[in-house]
């Protein structure tokens, strides 16, 4: 076995066990995925059928199309079966994304087919088609919504709010993340579909029709039953659907000649002919029946499919322990093996990202999360068998989907830690850790009506984000704020640096200002002018969004919208909640804690010699430079000085969050309330793009800081001081997320000692209140080998930011970010 002072990470060392089976499934979904146009073409020819109907029966008449029509496919040894389109790996264009499409298809660098990230495969019949067919079919059905967005949203928030069609694409708000895309980001509830089938979710819509018609319902009646008929049209066609793959599966096992595959066949399609129509029986249905829904959520919405699992080994438990412990029926190998197959199906979707998204969030991080471990809702340890089965499936399968978080509480047991802190070992980037001490306080700021019962199921939803399954419409990752952006445009008096245009609130010449307030007072300024506009845009996007894109097969699927008789889209959820999201923290309070020593307190430096500087991008000023990220403390260091701008910084966002909500001309029509959060759910080297040189001594373009973690290469003295600073900021008023991230060298796991330690720090994580942890475990000398011959480190997973992607896949410039963060030799 090679060392790993030879080879720089654990995955390199320690081999997988996986079956045949396994390994065939694994290796179909490393493969390139393929556009698939089955469901544009449903798209069209529904919304041309339906076109006098209400959107919500359009919607629905789409994805019964859709199903009817879709290929049904089975592969090789399959045992979950259920493909999204015609392709193993399929990627959807959509109404929603075909104008893209139609302006990068056959571009010598955007094409799917040569791009440089997140390649995709199309076939030379399908160009022809959606140059001849889909792209004049959807224009003569002015079936986008985003050039829907470009005639009716008030210019001025699309100057402010949407940089991908602002006069300056470096504004400090990116809050056109709902401009073009479908709804997507919730929980579904799978502990309902599993107890009583898709049978029992129609009983309950036909019982609420019937309501309907009692002489004391009288309030918005139409409208409720469009909703409801919108549901049946959607579960119909879903028990229509998933019988084709009964059907397939009987005609494969008719024709099968080993006789082990053709026992395998007919097990696929009983079990198929049984759920999830019906309440799941054991194990094997379980896993076929959420992963049948699951996959219906992707097709309905195929532009933002960030869907979450929720509190996985909780749901499927009670089925695992009927079949393997209790009746005997299933071996825990076989069991694995099945949740093997399981878990390989999260792979099989892709997004056919536009060229400016795939720069953005390269390496498919689809956000698919489940979560393990944590506490029941009478405060006792969750932890169970399948708590440790997914640890080790996932361990052996090595894939960047699902996302995958574990809780941790001061009653973790030792060994479920110690399992994980194994996985971490092998430089996997997952789990990541989630601190119940903060995660509930988060939850209790969220939804302060409910009970700390309630609040203890918390689950992760995509990157970060708390939410309570089932009950909220989780808008998590809505918009995105630049806190750095804000402290230029502070220096500049409102103008970009990168474009030298005014784009922002004039807040006053900074060589006038005669003290420290009046620097924190511009700022402020900057956070609620640009804050305000956020909001304007998260209210006109949301609601046009809903309009065009209601999801009423996933409605039917959470809590509140069968009560209510709304979609969930439209305010149906018991709660709905709009994440905001402020990236490079650590840069604006490294900034300002230059300022306010080097101008104000030792007057080392001049405001004239500091605006000179980073206007000429730092170029002739080395030396001042070097005073700035030297001469000054910085967060992540445990330094009580650096960490209060961070504090500063944090709170500003929470006052700003706060005052939205008392703002309700600034809520869409539907309600909900605005969370604050602090992440980066995509690599933070595009946004140092955009983002001028910075008083901490970054120059543009230079990656800002992910996360909540410190900025590049000011983490000096340790893990430990890292989480000490992260742990003084306020985000008990953060309700929505906050999150670091820590490179460790892989040295620091050679014996089953190291491992103890580590499971120790995650220990301290939780006890200090952190919500969210996550590592890279590797050396910065295999991934620069891995950049050299990226053909023998094609498996080399690394968290990039909120997400897991495979090394190899990543831009050059997320590379280097990745190899740049400091790689902790020590605690």
């Amino acid at each position: 076995m090679a060392s790993i002072k030879e080879v720089g990470s654990w995955q390199e060392v320690f081999e997988p066990i996986r079956s045949e089976r396994v390994k065939k499934a694994r290796d179909r979904v490393r493969k390139e995925a393929e556009i698939c146009l089955e469901r544009i073409r449903a798209e069209i020819k529904a919304y041309a059928q339906y076109k006098d109907q209400p959107s919500i029966i359009q919607r629905a008449r789409f994805l019964e199309t859709f199903l009817k029509d879709k290929s049904t496919l089975i592969q090789e040894d399959e045992l979950i079966v259920g493909t999204l389109g015609s392709k193993p790996r399929s990627a959807f264009i959509t109404t929603a994304s075909i104008g893209s499409v139609a302006t990068e298809m056959d571009d010598p660098v955007k094409d799917f087919s040569v791009r440089p990230y997140d390649k995709m495969l199309i076939r030379p019949e399908e160009r022809k088609e959606i140059r001849d067919e889909i792209i004049p079919a959807v224009k003569r059905a002015s079936l986008s919504l985003f050039e829907y967005n470009l005639k009716n949203v008030d210019p001025d928030i699309l100057e402010h709010a949407a940089p991908g069609v602002s006069s300056c694409p470096h504004i400090p708000v990116i809050g056109d993340v709902s401009m073009t895309r479908e709804a997507g980001h919730m929980f579904l509830n799978f502990d309902k579909l599993l107890c009583r089938g898709l049978k029992g979710i129609k009983e309950e819509v036909k019982a609420k029709l019937v309501e309907l018609d009692q002489p004391y319902r009288h309030f918005d009646r139409k409208q409720r039953r469009e909703f409801y008929e919108s549901v049946l049209i959607t579960l119909n066609a879903a028990t229509e659907y998933f019988q084709k793959y009964a059907k397939l599966a009987r005609e494969m096992a008719a024709n099968e000649a080993n006789p082990r595959r053709k026992s395998e066949l007919d097990n696929i399609a009983e079990v198929c002919d049984w759920v999830p129509e019906n309440p799941a029986r054991n194990w094997w249905e379980a896993l076929q029946s959420v992963w049948f829904v699951f996959s219906l959520s992707w097709m309905e919405h195929a532009t933002f499919a960030v869907h979450f699992l929720g509190r996985i080994d909780q749901i499927l438990y009670p089925f695992y322990k009927r079949t393997v412990e209790d009746e005997k029926k299933m071996s825990r190998e076989e069991a694995l093996e099945l949740l093997e197959c399981f878990f390989v199906k999260f792979n099989e979707p892709a997004w056919a990202l536009n060229y400016e998204w795939s720069q953005w969030a390269t390496g498919q991080g689809l956000s698919q999360t489940m979560v393990i471990g944590g506490q029941t809702r009478e405060g006792k340890d969750a932890c169970n068998e399948v708590t440790l089965l997914v640890l080790e499936a996932m361990e052996q399968l090595r894939l960047n989907q699902p996302e995958f978080a574990m809780r941790v509480w001061e009653g973790t047991p030792d060994k479920y830690l110690k399992k994980a802190a194994g996985l971490i070992r092998l430089g996997l980037g997952y789990p990541k850790f989630m601190g119940d001490r903060k995660g509930i306080q988060m939850a209790a700021k969220a939804y302060p009506d409910l009970t700390v019962e309630d609040w203890r199921q918390y689950a992760v939803a995509g990157c970060s984000e708390i939410g309570l399954p089932y009950i909220t419409m989780d808008n998590g990752y809505e918009s995105i704020a630049l806190a750095s952006k804000w402290i230029e445009l502070v220096l500049t008096d409102g103008r970009c640096a990168v474009c030298g245009k005014q784009i922002g609130l004039a807040t006053g010449d900074p060589r006038e200002f005669v003290s420290m307030d009046q620097v924190k007072d511009a700022y402020r300024k900057q956070v609620f002018y640009w804050g305000e506009y956020m909001a304007r845009a998260e209210k006109v996007f949301k609601e046009n969004q809903s309009e065009w894109y209601p999801a009423p097969f996933c409605s039917a699927f959470a809590e509140g919208p069968l009560d209510r008789g709304r979609d969930i889209t439209r305010g149906g959820a018991w709660y709905t909640v709009y994440g905001f999201l402020l990236a490079s923290l650590a840069d604006a309070a490294d900034s300002l804690g230059v300022i306010d020593k080097l101008v104000y307190r030792d007057r080392k430096i001049t405001w004239d010699q500091l605006i000179e500087a980073t206007n000429a991008n730092w170029e002739g000023y080395e030396n001042l430079r070097q005073l700035c990220v030297n001469g000054v403390p910085k967060y992540g260091n445990d330094d009580d000085y650096a960490d209060a701008w961070a504090i500063w910084i944090a709170d500003v966002w929470a006052d700003l969050i706060d005052w939205l909500n008392t703002r309700k001309d600034l809520t869409p029509k539907w309600g909900g309330r605005y969370l604050a959060g602090g992440l980066v759910a995509i690599a933070s080297t595009q946004f140092g793009e955009l983002i001028g040189a910075t008083p901490n001594g970054r120059k543009y373009p230079l990656p800002v800081a992910d996360t909540c973690s410190p900025a590049q290469g000011a983490d000096r003295n340790g893990p430990s001081a890292i989480i000490k600073s992260f742990s003084k900021l306020p985000t008990h008023r953060w309700a929505l997320s906050s999150l670091i991230n820590i490179r460790l060298n892989p040295g620091l796991f050679t014996t089953d000692a190291d491992l103890g330690k580590f499971a120790a720090f995650i220990r301290a994580c939780e006890e200090l209140g952190l919500y969210h942890v996550q590592f890279n475990i590797v050396s910065g000398e295999l991934l620069r080998k891995a950049i050299k011959e990226p053909e023998k480190h094609r498996d080399l997973l690394v968290r990039v930011a909120s997400y897991v992607a495979y090394f190899t896949e990543l831009s050059p410039n997320q590379q280097m970010d990745i190899i740049n963060r400091t790689e902790q030799q020590g605690w």
